[in-house]
């Protein structure tokens, strides 16, 4: 197997290979790494019958271009950019055909941040405590540790599965297969929360001050963490606490009253106060913002925040679903 199928021609400034991460890990200082927005990643995935664990493409937003060595069932999901074909829009959040020696480019911008390409069979990546994913940090995982570029080739993983020969022969024939699903709004700026651990270190003020602001995502943000520009929360205490555990949508509060909200990369234990933690669900949304844009944070019950987990994978479980019956 391990075929080429795609010659990247042109590459923007970080576009990885991604997974659902690594789990298992953490008590040894292992972050868990993994697509950023894992919904539009495991959507991508699951709209041209792959397991929602196969490699992706993470595609943040800078031109990029593509040239398909191969005839490829593809599905783009997230935002940021617009794939085309020459003049031709491509859809997202939907399974197309690119045939072999066509040129896909994505150059203009959409909202949202980061993108997400999905082949059929998957990508092939390097292993890394058993996940695809690029850890970037010690430069292992995806492919040879480190970001895309130019003139890299990448190589189908699994050959097509009997339903994705069947989806990819209709969609060669000119048919459209469309599944109607929900996703959330990209523009929309608000961040539900749940209270964190050290919430009652947040002075009167900040308490109220944490859900009526606006909050501007800072420049020095990344796959670690982002960095929230507005230093007005402060503490009723000593604001360092001993290393305790964190996780991805923790949000820490430094001593500057700066906030951090820990991503897909984020370390394992922290010392500042964890005064909030990011809903499942609404760290896809966080995902797609990039520098500059601001969002507003609206706290939620752990009850709500399940309940709009499960939606989620309720929407993943319909669409893997009402693939397989239109392909009956």
């Amino acid at each position: 197997m391990n075929k080429p199928i795609i010659h990247i021609e042109q590459c923007g400034f970080l576009t990885t290979l991604q997974d659902t991460g690594r789990t298992n890990y953490l008590q040894f200082g292992v972050s868990k790494g993994g697509a950023m927005d894992m919904h539009a990643a495991q959507l991508a995935n699951t709209l041209i019958g792959n397991e929602t664990s196969a490699a992706v493409l993470e595609i943040t937003q800078s031109p990029h271009r593509f040239r398909f060595m191969q005839d490829t069932l593809v599905a783009f999901t997230g935002g940021g950019l617009q794939p085309q074909l020459q003049e031709t829009l491509l859809p997202i959040n939907q399974s197309f055909f690119i045939p072999a020696g066509t040129t896909v480019e994505c150059k203009l911008q959409l909202p949202g941040f980061r993108l997400y390409m999905a082949v059929a069979g998957g990508f092939k990546a390097d292993t890394f405590l058993n996940s695809y994913s690029t850890d970037l940090l010690v430069k292992s995982g995806g492919y040879q540790g480190r970001p895309l570029r130019k003139d890299d080739i990448l190589k189908q993983h699994k050959e097509l599965s009997v339903l994705q020969q069947r989806l990819l022969n209709v969609l060669k024939a000119g048919a459209t297969v469309e599944i109607n699903h929900e996703t959330a709004s990209i523009t929309n700026n608000i961040i539900r929360v749940l209270q964190g651990v050290e919430w009652d270190y947040l002075d009167d003020k900040s308490t109220q001050l944490f859900s009526q602001a606006s909050f501007t995502i800072g420049p020095q943000s990344s796959r670690m963490g982002y960095r929230l520009n507005e230093k007005i929360l402060k503490t009723n205490r000593n604001s360092e606490i001993i290393s305790s555990p964190v996780t991805q949508g923790t949000a820490q509060l430094t001593p500057s009253g700066e906030m951090i909200i820990l991503m897909a990369d984020a370390q394992t234990v922290g010392g500042y106060p964890r005064i909030a933690q990011v809903c499942a669900a609404d760290l896809s949304l966080l995902a797609q913002k990039k520098p500059g844009d601001k969002i507003q944070f609206q706290i939620v019950s752990l009850q709500e925040a399940e309940l709009l987990y499960m939606k989620r994978v309720d929407d993943l479980k319909r669409v893997k679903e009402v693939l397989q019956s239109k392909l009956a």
